[in-house]
């Protein structure tokens, strides 16, 4: 009798929560998947969808954006970046740079925005399409990003770097300046070049935050992984932001790169 009485009193109390407005959270999750090539909505139709009007950072033609198959996957994006002539991919006014990223923003739902204090999972398949280019060091070459929108928003949170021949997972506690980017963990790029390859990041958006990350081909096998304690927020902030594409430094002789992503999810 005591534990049904118990019982009741908890729902009576929960009922009266929601009545009143009270925060009640529950875990959701944004699914982001291709419907598929000359099928549905387009590429950038899709993205809107989810992420607001303006998801892409770069050109948004068939030849930069675009949707495809994949063996063992199905539909998926597909993302190029042309070689070092390619104008349309320029990063706008710099001209040294190439930009073709899918990425959420100011005008974006909330229900893709970190939050300072909220604990945000992404989650996604992605291909470097082989022979992917490596670029050397002093070239940057992000294949995804997360980034604080406003104040100290310059350099990105944690990015997968292609560089030197790794892919590397990289945090940096501060915006105004690279020096403080450190490399939590890294595996030799042709571990995964030109394979499917699955990536879950699981923020703590916070000062004293937590990041935990696994690269796991689809069968399981673990690549790299990083777990540990960092500054996740930054200075003024008003919210952390996903990207995922193509951002580089241009060099010379640099070839085309393309990148085929599949089943992003954000989870908060």
């Amino acid at each position: 009798m005591k534990k049904q009485l118990r019982m009741l009193a908890a729902t009576a109390a929960l009922v009266t929560a929601l009545a009143a407005g009270s925060a009640v959270a529950y875990a959701a999750t944004v699914t982001i998947n291709s419907d598929g090539p000359n099928n549905g909505k387009t590429a950038l139709q899709i993205l809107q969808q989810y992420l607001g009007s303006d998801p892409v950072d770069g050109p948004t033609d068939a030849s930069h954006l675009s949707e495809t198959t994949s063996s063992g996957v199905g539909n998926v994006f597909q993302i190029r970046a042309g070689d070092s002539s390619d104008e349309d991919a320029l990063d706008g006014s710099n001209t040294d740079r190439q930009r073709v990223e899918i990425k959420a923003y100011n005008s974006s739902p909330d229900n893709v925005k970190a939050f300072k204090g909220e604990t945000v999972t992404y989650k996604w398949r992605f291909r470097a399409m082989s022979p992917y280019p490596v670029s050397s060091s002093g070239n940057f070459h992000h294949i995804f990003q997360l980034k604080a929108s406003g104040g100290d928003d310059g350099a990105p949170i944690l990015t997968f770097t292609v560089q030197d021949g790794y892919l590397k997972f990289r945090h940096s506690p501060i915006g105004s300046t690279m020096d403080e980017v450190v490399t939590l963990a890294q595996t030799p790029f042709s571990n995964i070049d030109g394979t499917w390859v699955e990536a879950t990041v699981t923020v703590k958006n916070a000062d004293s935050g937590s990041i935990n990350m696994t690269l796991k081909k689809l069968d399981g096998t673990s690549i790299m992984s990083y777990s540990g304690t960092k500054d996740n927020w930054r200075t003024d902030a008003d919210f952390n932001r996903p990207k995922w594409g193509i951002y580089r430094k241009i060099y010379s002789g640099m070839p085309e790169a393309k990148i085929q992503f599949s089943n992003i999810q954000i989870t908060k």
